[in-house]
Order: structure tokens, then sequence, then C-alpha cells
């Protein structure tokens, strides 16, 4: 098992909150299961509001998650903020959603 110095805990545990972020307040896939239109994606300011971080250390750990295959960033700026989309498998879009509609997942 790894051991995880506090300051990798904390970047860990705010990963992982974006990441529920992304699951549970991005727009569907598109009837024909592609990626709704790039201005609909999640700003950074959104997803740094909804941690509780600056936009700043948001959009770090978002790009991390970009390098990570965790979420794609769009191609440029959309009103003057990058945007953000999950990458993700539908059984983690099925738990995503089965939390926030406050069922409990085992």
């Amino acid at each position: 098992m790894e051991v995880l110095s506090p300051k990798k805990k904390e970047i860990r545990q705010l990963k992982q909150r974006l990441l529920y972020a992304l699951l549970t307040l991005s727009p569907p896939l598109t009837q024909e299961n592609e990626l709704p239109p790039q201005h609909e994606w999640l700003s950074t300011r959104q997803l740094a509001e909804y941690i509780n971080e600056g936009v700043y250390r948001a959009r770090n750990l978002l790009l991390e998650m970009v390098a990570n295959g965790d979420a794609i960033v769009s191609h440029g700026s959309v009103k003057n903020s990058l945007r953000w989309y999950p990458v993700a498998t539908e059984q983690q879009r099925m738990v995503a959603a089965r939390r926030k509609n406050g069922a409990r997942t085992f």
C-alpha cells in the first residue's frame, strides 16, 4: 500500500472532487454519443468554485488530469475561459449519477 504525504493526499482528494464535479455537472453526451459543444462544457471558474479553490490551482490540477487521461480541455478559450469535460467510463457516470441523486453505492 502506497503511503502518501499529507500534501499528496490533499491533491488526490481535490482531483477526486474535480472529477466528481465534471461527472455530475457536465452536460451529457449527445444522442449520437458525441461530445456536447465546447461552449457547454464547464469553465475553470465553475469548477474552482465547486471545490472551493482558486482558479489557478484548479487549472493546474485540471491540466494534470488531462495529462493523466481523466479530462479533456477545450481546443482554445471559450468566452475567455478554458472548458473541461470528463473522460469517464459508463460505469463511472452511473455511480456519479446515483450519488448525485442520493443513492448509496456499494
